[in-house]
């Protein structure tokens, strides 16, 4: 067993070779995988934020080693957790609302009503608990920060996942989708998208946990914050567009060396 990763399963992916072997192969086919997604769908731009004086989030190709300044970090913050267990379109529905009545400033969301901010992110399911958890993330940065977003960004790595994982409603994807994309820190964020496509790939088995799958890209890849995040904004793009749950496997550009996508063709 490679340590610190699950040992491939019998008939998968990788399941004959040396733990040696196993990671050179792994690092091979992930930059592989990563290079066919990015030649078929190009830069995607994440994560969208709102210009000033603008009500849409705009996505910005090829932009991802920017330095973000505090308004587009707590709109990331703020996204992470509207898009829990909904789409990112009605995620991105939510952000026009409380950018449109002028509520998605840390301050302002945090004094607004819960009940005036449980109707403009309406289009998010369970939009009460989602309120209830963006007052308390706003009260926690003014608390514990005095409202700045950047101290909190800039905490390290290893101190601040704990530190959000220890605020309600705050699990490991949603947390590392704040350390990738609000702090720039190189986490890759493991969601129903990557676990569906890794283990069509038979990079993973159905049962992989967060963590295994996680293991999986720090150790094969550069701790790249760009990489993770291009990386990962590649497999949602695939996941919509051809890794359904009922897959488009003919026209994907991943079928050749996808078993999954070579039975179903």
């Amino acid at each position: 067993q490679v340590k610190g990763r699950a040992r491939p399963t019998p008939g998968s992916w990788g399941a004959k070779w040396t733990a040696c072997e196993y990671d050179m192969r792994l690092k091979q086919r992930l930059l592989a995988i990563y290079q066919n997604l990015y030649t078929s769908y190009g830069p995607q731009g994440w994560w969208p934020t709102t210009a000033p004086g603008k009500t849409t989030p705009v996505y910005r190709p090829g932009a991802t080693s920017r330095r973000l300044n505090q308004r587009e970090r707590w709109e990331i913050m703020v996204g992470a957790l509207l898009t829990q267990n909904t789409t990112w379109h009605n995620a991105e529905l939510c952000l026009e609302a409380l950018s449109a009545s002028g509520s998605l400033d840390l301050r302002e969301l945090h004094d607004l009503p819960l009940e005036q901010l449980s109707g403009l992110i309406r289009p998010a399911r369970y939009f009460n608990q989602k309120a209830q958890r963006l007052h308390d993330l706003a009260g926690y940065v003014l608390d514990a920060y005095g409202g700045s977003i950047a101290a909190l960004t800039g905490r390290p790595p290893a101190e601040l996942r704990p530190e959000l994982l220890a605020l309600k409603g705050i699990g490991q994807e949603t947390a590392d989708a704040i350390l990738l994309y609000a702090a720039q820190y190189p986490f890759f964020v493991i969601d129903a998208f990557t676990r569906r496509i890794c283990h069509r790939l038979g990079l993973a088995a159905v049962s992989a946990s967060y963590g295994e799958l996680q293991n999986l890209f720090a150790k094969a890849l550069p701790a790249d914050a760009n990489l993770f995040n291009e990386y990962h904004a590649l497999f949602v793009r695939h996941a919509v567009e051809h890794c359904r749950p009922k897959p488009q496997c003919d026209s994907c550009c991943l079928r050749k060396s996808c078993s999954y996508g070579r039975r179903n063709s």
